[in-house]
């Protein structure tokens, strides 16, 4: 599925941390090892027939027990629940692409609904909004993986 992205968030990361006691009365942080990212917010052009809103909207029915576990959920389990998605970032002068972060273990949480106005003689575009969870995100600069170590020259 492909989505006409508008306006997306590159997510941020946080890793908490536990206070470590000193004999000096004071703590330091160490880290827990634990990885916590932001939620992944798209806000895409419906196309015409609705085809890119009805597929979230059925990878998130497909993930509940609405009606019976026969008809919603998915047959090959929780493999099937998730996906990797690629966000990238254009240039707009010159329509380059210039990052690439793609997300694994992806799932939809949240997708908007929509509004139909019938008292408009003008072309409305249709906008709908999808929130993600995932596992973790990688970003690629120019088809490189940027790496893990990598600190910006810190």
């Amino acid at each position: 599925m492909e989505l006409m992205c508008q306006r997306a968030n590159l997510p941020g990361i946080s890793v908490p941390d536990q206070p470590q006691p000193t004999t000096l009365g004071i703590t330091i942080p160490v880290p827990t090892l634990v990885a916590s990212f932001e939620t992944l917010n798209v806000e895409f052009i419906v196309d015409s027939k609705l085809n890119n809103w009805q597929s979230l909207y059925g990878w998130i029915r497909n993930l509940t027990n609405i009606q019976t576990v026969e008809n919603y959920n998915l047959p090959g389990g929780y493999q099937d629940w998730h996906h990797q998605a690629n966000l990238y970032v254009y240039n707009p002068a010159d329509n380059c692409e210039i990052l690439r972060a793609t997300f694994h273990y992806i799932i939809p949480t949240r997708l908007s609904g929509l509004v139909f106005q019938a008292d408009s003689s003008d072309a409305l575009i249709q906008k709908a909004t999808c929130s993600f969870k995932y596992s973790y995100y990688n970003l690629w600069v120019d088809d490189e993986e940027v790496p893990e170590d990598w600190n910006g020259g810190l």
